[in-house]
């Protein structure tokens, strides 16, 4: 029984020592890497981190400073080899990040946000959408993320596509005036930025839709100034395109109809002004 006891001890002991030893490693190393990446030798505090990793691999501040420093060292929109080769090692690091659970949400959102950039940067577009889409299987209804795929693929220049995120930010959101506005704005800006790479075709379909969009903002809210100054652009893209058509008097109409919504800008934009001149100015601290 005394041996076994003696036995125990030892081990409990060896236990304790190992345990002692990596936290001592672990602050060492830690305070080498951090050492070194505060004087811009993000090569060196990589080293120093990996070593950390090397006997606590899912250590979470160790697997973060490795991924801020190949950020770092990463030159966006190089396409030198050694940027390649930063930018892929620090998307594999915020990729390991993103398997262990982070300090508090606020950090797990800047880490997300950290490795969109870095994934945009690099131009690895269809990694990003993978990413929003994996979190809309399981969040099916986040608008953020739709709207965050719709800005990447008008980026891309790949309209049908950002519109159809636009929209469903739309459908998941129908009480957001923003989101209906959204699609307003960009229908209008596909017409009136399209140029002949827009058939008329298209162009009828847009502002078709962004009317329709900019109608619903507005029963959200019939003050919405903004919402109605794209109402009358896109009256007046109407009005362009009937033109073309050679349809004059509906091209006629539709710049009465511009010209009726500029009224209604004016008398909202006075009452803004009104309701401005009324609100009593802060009191001086």
């Amino acid at each position: 029984m005394r041996v076994r006891s003696i036995a125990a001890v030892v081990v409990a002991a060896g236990v304790v020592l190992s345990a002692g030893c990596g936290t001592v490693k672990y602050r060492y190393f830690m305070a080498e890497g951090n050492k070194a990446y505060k004087a811009a030798k993000y090569d060196e505090a990589v080293r120093s981190y990996l070593k950390i990793l090397a006997f606590d691999n899912d250590n979470w501040t160790a697997n973060y400073q490795i991924a801020m420093s190949y950020l770092a060292m990463y030159h966006p929109g190089s396409t030198h080899p050694k940027d390649l080769e930063y930018a892929d090692k620090s998307i594999k690091a915020f990729e390991r990040l993103l398997q262990l659970k982070a300090p508090d949400l606020d950090t797990e959102e800047k880490i997300r946000n950290y490795y969109v950039a870095i994934l945009t940067s690099a131009e690895k577009t269809d990694k990003v959408v993978s990413y929003f889409e994996g979190i809309l299987k399981t969040d099916p209804n986040n608008g953020l993320v739709m709207s965050q795929l719709a800005q990447i693929f008008a980026k891309k220049g790949d309209f049908p596509n950002a519109l159809k995120w636009f929209e469903k930010r739309c459908e998941a959101e129908p009480k957001n005036k923003e989101a209906w506005y959204t699609v307003g704005v960009v229908c209008w800006e596909r017409s009136y930025r399209g140029g002949p790479l827009v058939s008329d075709e298209e162009r009828a379909m847009v502002i078709e839709k962004g009317q329709a969009a900019l109608d619903r903002a507005m029963s959200l809210d019939p003050e919405y100034f903004e919402a109605l100054a794209y109402v009358k652009l896109l009256w007046l893209e109407k009005m362009k395109l009937l033109s073309a058509q050679g349809k004059a008097s509906e091209a006629g109409d539709a710049y009465t109809k511009a010209d009726e919504i500029n009224k209604q800008l004016m008398e909202l934009a006075k009452k803004r002004k009104a309701q401005q001149a009324q609100t009593p100015a802060p009191a001086a601290k």
